[in-house]
């Protein structure tokens, strides 16, 4: 049997954390790395929980979604003795995912250079927010600054109104699947030419093909697009139209003429339908604002599972602007298992995302659920690196290595 590659795992927050889960899913043997004091600040910075009581910082679901099938550590790197474990660790690893601004790589004195000569064969893929050179390299960015950095949030929003954000940060789970990817490519380069990868993975230069249409408009014909709200340049009707019942919508996309037919005899063919403008995407175009009002009358008689399926059958684009318990409750998520219930020490169980990729013939499956802080300390000092009880001891008398955050008193 190949063995599994082996990825550490030296990310806080979404996107490292979510890029390694990937690898996780993916069956790679991925060891989380937290600092005895300073967890990863996605399990709440803070969450000490009462004595004898709830582990708060164990209950994070944001935390719990993005670390499962991960060994997990908690080693003080600051430490001489730390530092040189860490070493050791790579020494015997294949690949390092890290999202720390360079200065603090170089700081601890675990960059790719340094590394490179403890284990020559390490593909370490880093994920700063504006790449490791450059003039803004030591910036601090989360996804909403490299969203906006990368001009996506300008062509965000409605048209009368100004730039918006995504909502949910989209720069990090877009890094998240480059960083992926990279890290897989990275595999592929060193076993083809014998030799370790450094790969620069800047946030900002990862999401600019997310705004290609707007930055090549501009580059080749000097044009800034607007924003559109959700309009789309070239589909007409194109939009999220109120439905019967409380913030209940439904999405409409007719892409051809011919879909624009099958539209017209879903709602029993309308006289207002047969305005020979709305022949043409040309037309509709041109008259986006009477066609969406004349939608919005026929979608606010009707609930939305009714309109989406409705539609579908005739051959339309339409689906439901799901909320959260809508999302629970879809039966397509439900039999495509898009939700699992996961069971975790402190915290319980609870539904987190699924696997999007289904692999066969080794599908994706939850080996365990996100680590415990320190967990998997026997596991990675003991069964990995070789120490002896006696001495994994004594790095928990001198807190290099914990199974509980130390909290600043």
């Amino acid at each position: 049997m190949t063995k599994p590659l082996r990825v550490v795992d030296l990310t806080n927050g979404w996107a490292g954390p979510l890029a390694t889960c990937l690898l996780g899913d993916f069956a790679a043997e991925v060891i989380k790395v937290e600092s005895p004091s300073h967890m990863d600040w996605w399990r709440g910075a803070g969450l000490q929980g009462e004595v004898d009581g709830p582990k708060l910082y164990e209950q994070s679901p944001t935390f719990n979604t993005v670390n499962r099938n991960k060994h997990g550590i908690a080693l003080e790197l600051t430490h001489p003795r730390g530092h040189e474990l860490f070493k050791e660790l790579i020494r015997v690893s294949d690949a390092l995912v890290a999202n720390y601004p360079p200065r603090i790589l170089r700081k601890l004195g675990i960059d790719y250079e340094v590394l490179s000569a403890v284990n020559p064969q390490l593909v370490m893929v880093t994920l700063p927010a504006f790449g490791n050179t450059g003039p803004e390299s030591e910036y601090v960015g989360f996804g909403t600054t490299t969203e906006a950095m990368a001009g996506i949030t300008g062509v965000s929003g409605y048209a009368d109104g100004p730039p918006q954000m995504l909502s949910n940060a989209i720069g990090d789970p877009g890094s998240a699947l480059n960083a992926c990817f990279a890290t897989l490519v990275g595999t592929f380069e060193r076993d083809r030419r014998g030799a370790g990868v450094a790969i620069d993975l800047s946030h900002v230069e990862g999401l600019l093909p997310m705004n290609a249409a707007a930055l090549l408009d501009y580059t080749m014909n000097g044009r800034v697009q607007g924003r559109r709200g959700n309009r789309h340049p070239m589909m007409a009707p194109h939009g999220c139209y109120p439905c019967k019942g409380e913030d209940e919508w439904v999405v409409i996309a007719v892409a051809s003429d011919e879909m624009w037919e099958k539209l017209r005899f879903a709602l029993s063919d309308p006289v207002w339908g047969r305005d020979e403008r709305f022949a043409t995407t040309q037309g509709r175009k041109t008259t986006e604002e009477e066609i969406d009002r004349h939608l919005t009358a026929w979608t606010q008689e009707h609930e939305s599972a009714a309109v989406m399926e409705t539609l579908q059958n005739a051959g339309v684009a339409a689906g439901i602007a799901l909320s959260g318990p809508g999302i629970l409750g879809d039966p397509h998520l439900a039999d495509r298992e898009f939700l699992l219930g996961i069971d975790k020490a402190d915290a319980g169980t609870h539904f987190y995302p699924g696997f999007v990729p289904r692999f066969s013939p080794a599908p994706s499956t939850v080996r365990q659920p996100a680590p415990c802080f320190g967990e998997h300390n026997t596991y990675v000092f003991r069964s990995i690196l070789g120490l002896s009880a006696e001495e994994v001891d004594q790095l928990e008398a001198q807190r290099i290595i914990s199974t509980e955050p130390i909290f600043p008193t």
